[in-house]
């Protein structure tokens, strides 16, 4: 089995991929994309992943483990192969406000239309996997900050992780939600 973290951009995977790491899951990851100030704990990426369109032949390699994949291309997983996935959401607007600040320009202007975007990307690959039958679970980002002893069991019983609660709770630092929209 593959285990899948995916969502769009600045939803929460890298938080995801910090708690299967806490769990001791195997993480399929290079070190090309280092942290930086906007996910000082890292990125959890595999460079082949942005190939995935064209060969997706590395996930031969990920069974056992866990792989951060972006939305847009869950669809193009191999088929042949095992997976579950964890979905992480995170509320359009802050997703869009910490997009602006990683990229350090204002893109208010075209905020429409990137939500629209993100919210067809996400319908699209929830879509592909309910056709084919592949297990999710989705993980709001704002409710795992906020109650993670809450969330943390559902996840924990959805992966089969054996690693205790305080662990994980020691990886969810409510300092780094940042950008978040008031609701």
């Amino acid at each position: 089995m593959i285990t899948i973290v995916t969502g769009i951009p600045r939803s929460g995977t890298s938080l995801m991929m910090q708690l299967f790491e806490a769990a001791n899951t195997p993480i399929c990851s290079d070190t090309i994309r280092q942290e930086d100030e906007n996910n000082p704990k890292g990125y959890y990426e595999l460079e082949a992943v942005k190939g995935i369109v064209k060969n997706n032949s590395f996930l031969t390699e990920a069974e056992g483990k866990v792989i951060k994949i972006v939305a847009p291309l869950v669809n193009f997983i191999d088929l042949s192969l095992t997976y579950r996935v964890v979905f992480m959401l995170r509320d359009l607007d802050e997703v869009v406000r910490s997009q602006e600040k990683m990229v350090g320009k204002d893109q208010q202007d075209q905020k429409e239309k990137f939500k629209t975007m993100y919210a067809l990307h996400i319908e699209k690959s929830k879509q592909f996997l309910m056709a084919h039958h592949i297990p999710f679970i989705e993980v709001q980002h704002r409710e795992l900050i906020a109650s993670p002893e809450v969330i943390l069991p559902k996840i924990m019983e959805f992966c089969g992780w054996t690693v205790s609660m305080e662990t994980l709770l020691n990886v969810v630092d409510p300092s780094l939600y940042r950008n978040r929209v008031s609701k």
